[in-house]
């Protein structure tokens, strides 16, 4: 069974293991944890050039690996081995001479096995690596966390923001942990000799993804905020958004109220990992839409989208008929 994050800090700090799988969205904590391991075996980083090799993707060499783990250290104690998306603990042709070496692992070495997709990695492989050492599961980080994390970066530099402002931050960076620390990086910055960090700031300088706009004025429109939501169309004009990009991503935000409706507490399921934290948020507000409606309106998209590639009608202009639509059926 894999181990979170927070169990496995616990385990590094009493022992290194000398084999781990690392798999999960969350990119930034786990190349932290390598850092970490890579600094514990290689204290001194004279000789690293020697002793830390990467093989990566689907071209690396399964003769590689095993010649690195064959070849002693050079002026130190440990190598370090990692092993990123390669097709080793999936391919058949590879079980066999796998098993055997991580069966026999020399004292020396140290071997991550980075990956994105568990599900094709065999269920032998599996309990072979946590016999050896540590499966650990790097998921995204819940909005509590996100936020704890934000508050602390910014104490380090004597700064602060209100909790609104940092839940619209880590909207924006779609709670990436690793975006984030490049947006506090630059807000910090950018704050001067201010304690307060403002939502002014933020919208100043933050990229704001193409979905995330979308998806926001998408709610305007379910709300009924005209305003507001014709002020974001302006805005995307003027950024020359392509017309069917939005459609499609309002489409989006209809099917998906739409699903939880229909499928109550399992829509939860069909949910990407990065979405699923929105769960609650789409469970309460399908509620206030008749199905008839969301269905109305996503045939319409659909139909609109068509209509644009057929030349029958303008982009722009497919896209204001379908809000007056939207804000009429609100």
């Amino acid at each position: 069974m894999a181990l979170t994050v927070a169990a496995f800090n616990k385990r590094l700090k009493e022992k290194t293991d000398p084999l781990y799988l690392f798999y999960g969205e969350e990119r930034f904590i786990l190349s932290a944890y390598i850092a970490r391991i890579k600094s514990t075996v290689m204290p001194d980083d004279t000789f690293a050039g020697f002793n830390f090799s990467v093989l990566e993707g689907k071209a690396a060499a399964f003769d590689d690996f095993a010649s690195e783990l064959s070849t002693y250290p050079q002026m130190a104690d440990y190598k370090l081995i990692i092993l990123k998306n390669t097709d080793f603990l999936s391919g058949a042709e590879y079980q066999k001479p796998l098993h055997s070496l991580l069966g026999d692992l020399p004292d020396y070495a140290v071997v991550i096995f980075v990956e994105e997709d568990v599900k094709k990695i065999k269920k032998d492989t599996l309990k072979l690596i946590e016999s050896k050492g540590a499966v650990v599961e790097f998921a995204r980080q819940s909005n509590a966390d996100l936020r704890a994390w934000v508050g602390r970066e910014l104490a380090k530099y004597r700064k602060k923001m209100y909790t609104e402002d940092i839940e619209y931050l880590i909207g924006i960076c779609d709670r990436s942990l690793e975006r984030l620390r490049v947006e506090c990086d630059k807000l910090i910055a950018a704050a001067g000799d201010g304690e307060v960090i403002t939502r002014k700031t933020v919208t100043e300088l933050v990229h704001v993804p193409l979905e995330y706009k979308i998806y926001t004025m998408a709610d305007k429109l379910l709300s009924g905020d005209a305003l507001s939501a014709y002020q974001m169309l302006r805005e995307l004009k003027l950024a020359k958004e392509q017309p069917t990009v939005v459609i499609s991503l309002i489409y989006s935000q209809l099917a998906t109220l739409y699903m939880f409706q229909r499928l109550s507490n399992r829509a939860e399921d069909y949910l990407p990992p990065n979405r699923k934290f929105l769960a609650r948020q789409y469970a309460a507000r399908c509620r206030a839409f008749d199905a008839q409606m969301l269905r109305s309106m996503m045939q319409k998209c659909a139909e609109s989208d068509d209509n644009i590639k057929r030349g029958r009608i303008d982009g722009w202009t497919a896209l204001e008929l379908i809000m007056a639509s939207l804000l009429h059926a609100v």
